[in-house]
């Protein structure tokens, strides 16, 4: 995490509003960054020194206003293209995710599912996980098929194995203790 990502962060969770939406800001605004990200023609346009500073920002209010953003959140990645940091907005919305996370003591859950899981089953695996943890967690999911199905979950430097192959490995395990190999 740089510095400057860091003071980014932290003004804005200090100068937002009382009850902002951080989350709903990081989702508009990560697709604004994916959108400039993707597009050589966008990326081109918000770097060219040639481009007047003026056309740069309706270009950007526009894909603010098409992403959603309210005015604090637009003021923000203005701020952000004034001073010529716009190509790092990535770290910026991670850095701003980790201290938004951390202030409200949410910490991440990455998930290992067998197939695709929909909402319903992710917001009972976060609920089993925060009993176990003690704490709030927001998941992150990634897929493979290895482990049959279950989940393994890494909170901080705890892991949580529910998978069916750990499930498969402590029955031979036990089987091979019972037989006495």
């Amino acid at each position: 995490m740089s510095a400057f990502a860091r003071s980014y962060a932290q003004a804005f969770l200090q100068a937002a509003p009382t009850v902002f939406d951080v989350d709903g800001f990081l989702e508009r605004a990560e697709a604004i960054r994916r959108a400039i990200g993707a597009e050589p023609r966008l990326k081109a346009f918000f770097t060219a020194p040639a481009v007047p500073a003026e056309a740069k920002t309706r270009a950007l209010r526009d894909l603010a206003r098409r992403a959603g953003l309210d005015d604090y959140g637009q003021r923000f990645l203005e701020l952000i293209l004034r001073n010529r940091r716009l190509l790092d907005l990535g770290m910026i919305l991670s850095t701003l995710r980790d201290e938004a996370d951390r202030s409200r003591g949410v910490v991440e859950a990455q998930v290992t599912v067998a197939t695709a899981i929909g909402e319903p089953e992710r917001q009972r695996i976060a609920e089993a996980l925060a009993r176990a943890s003690g704490r709030r967690v927001r998941l992150t999911t990634s897929v493979d098929e290895e482990i049959l199905g279950g989940f393994i979950a890494r909170v901080g430097s705890e892991v949580f194995d529910a998978s069916v192959r750990r499930a498969i490995e402590r029955f031979e395990e036990q089987a091979r203790e019972g037989t006495g190999d």
